[in-house]
């Protein structure tokens, strides 16, 4: 008995304890590690039974954060249960937590990807996708700003001194940079007046062509040469704007001179056959067709003639004006008509010498 009060007396409980309390943190740390798919496939489930769909757990993009958030939790919890000093410790959960709060984010940021679940059914439920986008930025932003404001907070700076810091400095900033913040508040009125959506015709200044993007700072559209160009939107928000594909027609003016040559008669039956043919044509407007002849030129004998067509579509528009040329020059040969140009006529006088 004597023997075993001895060698109790020689064993240090403190040590046990902290052999105790690591052995407790590994299997705390295993324990998270194994149930890390289990973990993300629950909260998986419970989010896509929120939004109403159904889909398997494995195949989210949000799958792989949530196993690794499920290991740094354990961390976490394990770090604390380790026998450490309080100021290791300290260190240790602060890194651990600054860690998981940059993670977290990460996660909340896929949610807003275009091909994240949560943008898709917001895109199928409001049909506005480039306003989506936009404000799906915004949001990315504000995130990583919390995120930001919440990691320099744990390391233990003084957030007033830095927001009125910030205060100044944003006021430098927004000054030094004010055709960009220009740009930003003219993104969100394109976004949001939509005076033209992705794949309209657009004509801003000396610049034509589709427009292929919207972002908050610029938009880009493709010229007739195939060329991108990109125009800040502040220009675009100072300057006029034509939308071509909010025509509901096009107008097509043609100007013709006949020769002097021609008498009344012939011109008069060529209006109106030139008028028959408009007003029966497919793809042109009859109430709109007007054919006159409008006076009379130093060379010619002027017929204006002008009308509007069904056809908006700037390609399919000139391949329609070529086919009605085609039809008044069918008109013109067939009745013979001769078109005018610029002449000059000379004039010889022969003086007959007198005899001597």
């Amino acid at each position: 008995m004597d023997k075993i009060t001895a060698i109790l007396d020689n064993i240090n409980i403190r040590n046990l304890l902290d052999i105790f309390d690591f052995q407790i943190a590994i299997a705390v740390l295993i324990f998270f590690v194994l149930i890390r798919g289990p973990f993300a496939k629950l909260i998986i489930n419970i989010y896509y039974k929120i939004i109403g769909k159904e889909r398997k757990a494995t195949e989210s993009s949000m799958y792989k954060y949530l196993t690794t958030l499920s290991v740094l939790i354990g961390i976490l919890i394990a770090t604390n249960i380790l026998p450490v000093t309080k100021q290791v410790l300290f260190v240790m959960n602060k890194i651990i937590k600054i860690i998981m709060i940059l993670f977290i984010t990460k996660c909340l940021t896929t949610l807003t990807y275009e091909d994240s679940i949560l943008m898709k059914k917001i895109n199928s439920t409001l049909e506005d996708k480039p306003v989506n986008k936009f404000v799906a930025k915004i949001v990315r932003g504000l995130l990583w700003i919390i995120a930001i404001f919440i990691v320099i907070y744990e390391l233990g700076y003084n957030l007033n001194g830095l927001v009125a810091g910030l205060g100044v400095g944003a006021a430098v900033i927004s000054f030094a940079a004010q055709d960009i913040v220009k740009s930003l508040i003219g993104g969100m009125a394109i976004l949001t007046d939509k005076p033209f959506v992705i794949g309209d015709w657009i004509e801003c200044g000396d610049y034509q062509g589709t427009v292929i993007d919207i972002t908050y700072r610029s938009t880009r559209i493709k010229s007739y040469n195939n060329a991108i160009v990109t125009i800040p939107n502040s220009i675009i928000t100072t300057n006029y704007v034509l939308n071509w594909n909010k025509l509901s027609s096009r107008r097509v003016d043609i100007t013709l001179g006949l020769s002097m040559n021609e008498n009344s008669e012939k011109i008069r039956k060529f209006i109106s056959q030139l008028e028959f043919m408009l007003r029966n044509h497919r793809d042109v407007i009859k109430d709109s067709v007007n054919v006159n002849f409008v006076g009379i030129g130093e060379h010619s004998f002027n017929i204006l003639s002008y009308f509007y067509v069904k056809e908006v579509n700037y390609a399919k528009f000139l391949r329609l004006r070529q086919d009605i040329l085609c039809e008044i020059i069918n008109i013109i040969d067939k009745e013979n008509i001769e078109l005018a140009y610029p002449t000059q006529s000379i004039l010889l006088e022969q003086k007959k010498e007198k005899e001597i």
